[in-house]
């Protein structure tokens, strides 16, 4: 069966987590979006695996904060009859405790591949609900050699350049507000919600690096800016980017996708995870496309749900 350990208990079993958003400084950071947090391990001398969530209303869900959640394990190389008996004491857990289901976003393999193989499988095995998949993608930015593989992406490119645009990377205060704001307004125009305000972006930048990025214009006004975490080894998360109508004129995503992807791979960087493409699974193909021509990788992100009563 699964019990609730608490966090010193939890981390001693398991000290190092798959990616930043299941780590307990950031857990400890969102606490207050949920009811409580539950730490979840097997009731065994050495468990193989364990589950941090969050609930709301009677309900499970990992991550209750963040893009993702998921697992934590001790080791890839798990049986998967282990995570079978993880679900199967899960759905217990849930049962037994008054609890009406949970729901739980699985990392993009960029993270853990090994793991979410066998994870989805048992998940569909032991009757948990698949909902449609979302889109992500990331950079390799060691194939980077730079260009884009898309013949019209470099030539867009170099027009930024014959535009006169530059880029950097600000830690002026003001000029970071500017960021997030061109950034917010960058997705009420295309109706995409933005799920963190000005101040969670400082909070979570207590936490690891958060770089903010500005493309300008030779007038020195803003075309497109970007935030982005240090936030997990060798892999940089892309927490927000965008351009206005201006920039989008001007070739500054083009000319800041290039420029990011020079930085990071100077910065000794393996990765970029550049998150979904997709709203509630529905692709957003403009958006795709763009990332696609600009040397992205595409790949499922899983989502699943269990309810006690299906």
């Amino acid at each position: 069966m699964l019990i609730e350990v608490d966090a010193e208990v939890y981390r001693r079993i398991f000290p190092s987590s798959p990616h930043p958003f299941i780590s307990e400084p950031f857990i400890e950071l969102n606490k207050g979006k949920a009811e409580k947090i539950l730490r979840l391990v097997e009731d065994r001398k050495k468990p193989g695996m364990g589950l941090i969530a969050g609930v709301r209303e009677k309900t499970l869900y990992s991550p209750f904060s963040a893009p993702f959640g998921g697992f934590h394990f001790r080791k890839s190389i798990l049986y998967s009859s282990e995570i079978d008996g993880f679900l199967s004491f899960l759905k217990e857990y849930i049962i037994t405790h008054g609890l009406d289901g949970i729901e739980l976003t699985l990392p993009p393999d960029l993270y853990q591949s090994t793991i979410n193989a066998k994870a989805v499988n048992s998940l569909i095995r032991m009757g948990f609900r698949n909902h449609i998949p979302d889109i992500t993608s990331w950079i390799k930015l060691e194939e980077f050699q730079g260009s884009f593989s898309h013949r019209g992406s470099n030539e867009s490119y170099r027009k930024a350049l014959r535009n006169g645009l530059s880029f950097r990377n600000t830690t002026d205060s003001n000029e970071r507000k500017e960021v997030y704001d061109l950034i917010a307004r960058n997705r009420a125009r295309f109706g995409r919600p933005i799920f963190m305000t000005f101040d969670d972006v400082l909070n979570a930048s207590e936490l690891w690096r958060t770089d903010f990025f500005v493309v300008t214009a030779a007038d020195h006004s803003i075309l497109a800016s970007g935030i982005f975490y240090r936030s997990f080894r060798d892999i940089i998360y892309a927490l927000f980017w965008g351009d206005n109508e201006k920039g989008r004129n001007l070739n500054a995503m083009d000319f800041l996708s290039y420029k990011l992807w020079s930085f990071y791979k100077d910065l000794g960087y393996k990765y970029i995870d550049l998150g979904i493409s997709t709203e509630s699974g529905i692709p957003n193909n403009g958006l795709l496309r763009f990332k696609e021509n600009h040397n992205a990788v595409s790949s499922i992100r899983h989502t699943f749900s269990w309810r006690t009563d299906h």
